[in-house]
């Protein structure tokens, strides 16, 4: 038993010491008066209770007095002048006795079991040592002695408030640009342009000092805001409602614009902060802007809005410095790899093959890295048609005669992918240390590290069409064959849902460069016919279709396996169906993985949805998709519901 006093009073001896160490810190760190004092009365109260303690494992180990007789008056006192209670409970877990500290609190639990009036309190029978609990508003640091079966309370309101103010006076810093700004200007009369500056300004401004911010513009259209966890919160439980209020508000004007905001906290190192929300700004554009990125030194990037597809841009002047740089790069480089994602569609392949001429046109050799083993099923038959081809000889290598081709020397472009885990070949990927990537789906908190250039650009429709756009900015004319300019054409097809999805004036452009570089649109069309197998595979998953939540549909397939392609076609069918917002197909791909395609009208963002924790897609605005390992169909499904339940949650719906 002694022993046992001796650990409790061990415990709480380090307990009041650091009790002392944190007011005296306190004090030191925010110099307030009121902290000195309480400070100095930590330290009287509890050398007191300190003496008191020893004292009373000193007359047990003397075997003079019993517990009760050493607790006398002046050790009550002290208990309850440190803020200490005591509950006592038998071996059913029921509370027999508490101190007078607690009933002082009107905590007046005899008779009560203990785990009925705090459940929580189940893990301190559980190896778990001390745990912060609140009663009647307070908030106490518990410990179990199991051998005395005594509960110690310690009031430690005051520090747990303390600390939270701590917390929430930590600064967050953010970026806001307006997006598409200097387009909209550029393309208005003298008086409109007034009015959409003013209204830009004095909307993000009046946003910002209404909730207590600091801004200042540092470029006309750009922002900077700094402001603290407090206020984070608020801007959290509004779901960063000045996105909203932008749109609302400039729409007045007859003109669309949207914001992009990056956002850096939790680190108390301003640089880092800085680079946060720089980071996270670049983030929030190449995902399409109309959103606000969020990263912090702790958690995961978090999103907010992403309700307007991706601007297009007019200007081409992006296009034309990514064509100089990518044309540096390849002149430096012995040999370029060209690769694109698992199970390859024809919008991957075909810019591969863009790739591939860009690089020729360069006087350098080329190679198309191909996994013939997971390749989509329309690509399957035009790469068969391809090796068939003399013309075509030696221009696509397999993984493992693309790793004894890679040296230091070489390049990898990565077209229509920007993930580690979605390449050909993570190996290829890891071997080649020079990367660009070039890609038109919306930037995910996943991205191949250190590219030594980057094309990402959500508002094309294809990245075939950023591929062709590079060809006019080339030393020399690029020359494709009819069958090139065929494949590609394709691909855009394909991506674009026959050029009915995430269309602009750019797509048709590159589209007409590749009809006059003699593009077969009747044989286009023929490489996309579908069997009646297949027809038939999509008609039984558009049958099962049914609602959610009144504007999305939901389809399944059976339990055989379906092509990837036809799931996407059957969501493309759903999604023109009256009154939908967004459309879903689930089915399994292989044996143990079920795959979801995602389509969407313009008012749903299908991207975020499949990139829900549970879901781990990706894509864009209005096309979208993932697959999930180890699930049923069924499971699935619960899944995606949940995911479009928190979308919609998130947007206040």
């Amino acid at each position: 038993m002694t022993r046992k006093v001796a650990q409790i009073r061990n415990i709480f001896v380090l307990l009041l010491v650091f009790i002392i160490f944190a007011a005296f810190a306190a004090f030191g760190i925010f110099h307030q008066a009121w902290m000195l004092r309480l400070a100095i009365f930590a330290v009287i109260t509890n050398v007191v209770y300190i003496s008191l303690l020893f004292y009373m494992s000193y007359l047990m180990e003397q075997n003079s007095y019993s517990v009760s007789d050493a607790l006398g008056i002046d050790a009550k006192n002290a208990l309850i002048y440190g803020g200490v209670g005591l509950i006592q409970y038998d071996e059913n877990r029921n509370i027999t006795w508490v101190s007078d500290f607690l009933k002082a609190l009107n905590i007046n639990i005899v008779g009560i079991k203990l785990l009925e009036w705090q459940p929580t309190l189940a893990s301190l029978f559980d190896d778990e040592d001390v745990k912060i609990i609140e009663v009647k508003g307070k908030k106490f640091e518990v410990y179990n002695s199991a051998d005395t079966r005594l509960i110690y309370m310690k009031d430690v309101t005051q520090y747990v408030s303390l600390s939270q103010d701590y917390e929430d006076i930590q600064v967050c810093m953010g970026y806001i640009t307006v997006d598409n700004y200097d387009e909209i200007i550029a393309n208005v009369d003298e008086s409109q342009k007034v009015k959409i500056q003013n209204l830009c300004r004095s909307t993000i401004t009046d946003w910002a000092y209404k909730n207590g911010m600091i801004i200042r513009r540092y470029q006309t259209g750009k922002y900077i805001v700094f402001f603290n966890e407090r206020i984070y919160k608020k801007l959290i439980e509004s779901k960063f409602s000045i996105l909203d209020d932008f749109k609302n508000a400039i729409e007045e004007l007859d003109v669309l614009m949207t914001l992009s905001i990056g956002i850096g906290r939790s680190t108390k190192v301003l640089r880092e902060l800085e680079e946060l929300a720089s980071s996270a700004l670049s983030l929030a554009y190449s995902r399409g802007g109309d959103q606000i990125a969020i990263k912090s030194g702790k958690d995961h990037v978090r999103y907010f809005g992403g309700k307007t597809d991706a601007f297009e841009t007019s200007s081409k002047v992006r296009s034309r410095i990514m064509a100089q740089s990518l044309a540096g790069l390849i002149t430096r480089s012995r040999n370029v790899l060209i690769m694109g994602h698992k199970n390859s569609d024809l919008d991957s392949f075909g810019a591969s093959l863009a790739a591939a001429r860009i690089v020729e046109n360069l006087g350098k050799k080329a190679n198309i890295v191909i996994d013939y083993e997971s390749l989509e099923e329309k690509t399957k038959g035009v790469v068969e048609m391809l090796r068939s081809n003399p013309d075509y000889k030696g221009l696509m290598l397999t993984i493992s005669e693309a790793l004894e081709k890679a040296n230091k020397n070489t390049l990898l472009i990565s077209v229509d992918n920007h993930k580690d885990s979605l390449a050909i070949s993570r190996s290829v990927l890891d071997k080649v240390k020079n990367k660009v990537i070039i890609d038109h789906h919306r930037r995910s908190e996943e991205f191949i590290s250190s590219p030594v250039l980057t094309y990402l650009e959500p508002s094309a429709s294809s990245t075939v069409e950023l591929l062709v756009e590079l060809f006019d900015y080339q030393q020399h004319e690029i020359e494709i064959s009819s069958l090139d300019a065929t494949i590609m054409y394709t691909g855009m097809l394909v991506d674009t849902n026959y050029f009915r999805q995430h269309v602009g004036t750019r797509t048709f452009q590159s589209a007409a460069k590749l009809k006059e570089a003699q593009a077969d649109l009747s044989l286009a069309y023929e490489l996309l016919e579908d069997s009646f197998e297949c027809m038939k595979e999509i008609f039984d998953i558009t049958e099962s279709a049914y609602r959610y939540k009144d504007k999305f549909l939901i389809a399944t397939g059976k339990d055989e396996e379906l092509s990837r392609s036809t799931l996407a076609k059957a969501a493309n069918q759903l999604v023109y169906v009256s009154g939908i917002y967004a459309a879903f197909a689930i089915g399994y791909i292989s044996k143990n993985t079920v795959a979801i395609s995602a389509r969407s009208s313009k008012k749903v963002n299908v991207q975020m949805i499949m990139e829900n924790d549970a879901l781990h897609g990706g894509g864009h605005f209005s096309m979208a998709a993932c697959q999930i390992e180890n699930v049923t169909i069924e499971e699935a499904k619960e899944r995606l519901e949940h995911a479009i339940d928190a979308y919609l949650e998130d947007r206040g719906v």
